[in-house]
């Protein structure tokens, strides 16, 4: 059995590991807080592997980026933790050089998804010795709960006594933990904030309602920006919504966007370029102008950009997503023919509100947007 995660492959031991194994495990600061020595030798190394690591469901931790092993993890069967069939006992460690980057939990997910839904256990438990607080962090981080604790446990292998404490796992608790839910991510335009994601919680009922604070103030910061927090989303979520106003709309289309099941957008910037050029109208810039001085400063506080306007014209937007349109009539940022022309080639839905503004902000154009989201959900 090979498994994978996002970073790793858990896969049987090898003898030809032993190099590995004991560049990792011979270091001090490894075994003992675990009740086992320092491996002694890569000789030493080779017979752990042929005796210990080949037992049924042991996994060498092997980066996918190197296919260097780093560490061990294994569930064990009929042990003193675990005495019934339907039970395992979680074991694990890793390479000092890869403490604190998340590796033995991620690993850890998986051999218990790999425990709970293809070998039937019903309960995995989890010990730790006293003092060995990076192992009890793992398990809190996993959903493990504490069980009991025993005092003058042998630690046969350092001729040792210590305390012991157990954690366990059970499956309902697991399921529960790894359920994933729906969310409604909500992108504010320029001037926004991400609090206005409450707004919409109402409308949303039993869904992570989320405001996106981002930061980016220009659509290739945005790009990367975006991208990165969308595919941190669609890790926990199952799908998302997404809700974007004027600006965040057209920051939301220059980016990736794994798992949006839909969007809603509110007098969206669609033509960036278009709304670029008409600024340059406004204030009697031409874009030979633009080009040589790079920026230039507006009357009506808006800085056009050469680089910018470059951008745009050659990153054309995402119109892949299923996507809602509300627009207002008085909008003064994208006129309707050109609101018109992106829903027709985004196949979008879209709705005008007869004297809307672009920033819909009365009770009347709230309760209106409200009842226009309700009828789409």
């Amino acid at each position: 059995m090979i498994l994978y995660t996002k970073r790793l492959i858990l896969r049987p031991w090898e003898e030809s590991d032993a190099e590995s194994l004991y560049k990792y495990a011979s270091d001090p600061r490894v075994g003992p807080p675990a009740g086992w020595p320092p491996h002694a030798s890569v000789e030493s190394s080779r017979e752990i592997i042929k005796g210990i690591l080949s037992a049924p469901e042991t996994y060498a931790v092997v980066l996918k980026e190197t296919g260097e092993p780093v560490g061990s993890i294994g569930l064990k069967t009929h042990c003193d933790l675990a005495e019934e069939d339907d039970e395992a006992e979680l074991g694990y460690w890793i390479g000092v050089p890869y403490w604190g980057q998340g590796l033995i939990p991620e690993a850890a997910r998986e051999i218990l998804r790999h425990g709970f839904e293809e070998l039937g256990f019903e309960r995995v438990w989890c010990g730790y010795y006293d003092g060995n607080v990076k192992s009890k962090r793992v398990q809190e981080k996993l959903g493990f709960v504490y069980h009991h604790t025993t005092e003058g446990l042998d630690v046969k292998l350092l001729n040792e006594k210590r305390t012991g404490h157990v954690n366990l796992l059970t499956k309902e608790d697991w399921l529960k933990s790894t359920a994933k839910k729906n969310a409604v991510i909500y992108i504010h335009g320029k001037g926004g904030s991400a609090g206005e994601a409450e707004h919409y919680r109402p409308l949303f009922p039993g869904f992570d309602v989320i405001g996106f604070d981002y930061k980016a103030q220009t659509p290739w910061e945005a790009k990367e920006e975006f991208a990165a927090y969308f595919n941190k989303a669609a890790e926990k979520y199952e799908s998302i919504i997404l809700i974007a106003n004027s600006m965040g709309a057209y920051f939301s289309m220059n980016a990736e966007k794994p798992k949006i099941r839909k969007a809603f957008f509110i007098s969206p910037i669609v033509n960036m370029e278009k709304l670029i050029l008409n600024m340059m109208a406004w204030s009697n810039v031409t874009e030979a102008e633009l080009r040589e001085k790079r920026t230039i400063e507006t009357a009506f506080g808006e800085t056009l950009s050469w680089d910018y306007l470059t951008y745009v014209r050659e990153n054309p937007v995402d119109r892949s997503v299923p996507t809602d349109i509300l627009y207002g009539s008085e909008d003064n940022l994208t006129d309707y023919e050109t609101i018109k022309d992106f829903a027709r080639k985004a196949s979008a839905n879209l709705t005008v509100m007869e004297g809307g503004e672009h920033w819909f902000h009365t009770a009347e154009q709230m309760n209106l947007l409200d009842e226009w989201m309700k009828e789409r959900i």
